[in-house]
């Protein structure tokens, strides 16, 4: 890292990922996700959260479950509660 004002922030950020969480929507299956939580300084009262899964298995699942939506018509909305997705 050649910025110091890069190195500086980067040692001071605040992203912290969470503990490994396991989901269990019956139609997917068992669903490994890392997940980790963004705040961002301008909007403390807006979270983003992304889930990443862990295996191949629980990517699988993710497909299916977004699949179902798509053919079902169903919008994945922001906000949606993480056993709708």
């Amino acid at each position: 890292m050649r910025d110091a004002d890069f190195r500086t922030w980067w040692a001071a950020h605040q992203v912290r990922p969470a503990p490994a969480r396991e989901d269990l929507p019956p139609a997917a299956g068992r669903l490994a996700l890392d997940v980790q939580q963004f705040t961002v300084d301008t909007h403390p009262d807006q979270l983003l959260i992304a889930c990443t899964a862990q295996d191949e298995a629980s990517k699988d699942g993710l497909r299916f479950l977004l699949l179902s939506a798509q053919a079902k018509g169903t919008p994945l909305e922001s906000g949606a509660p993480s056993s709708h997705l």
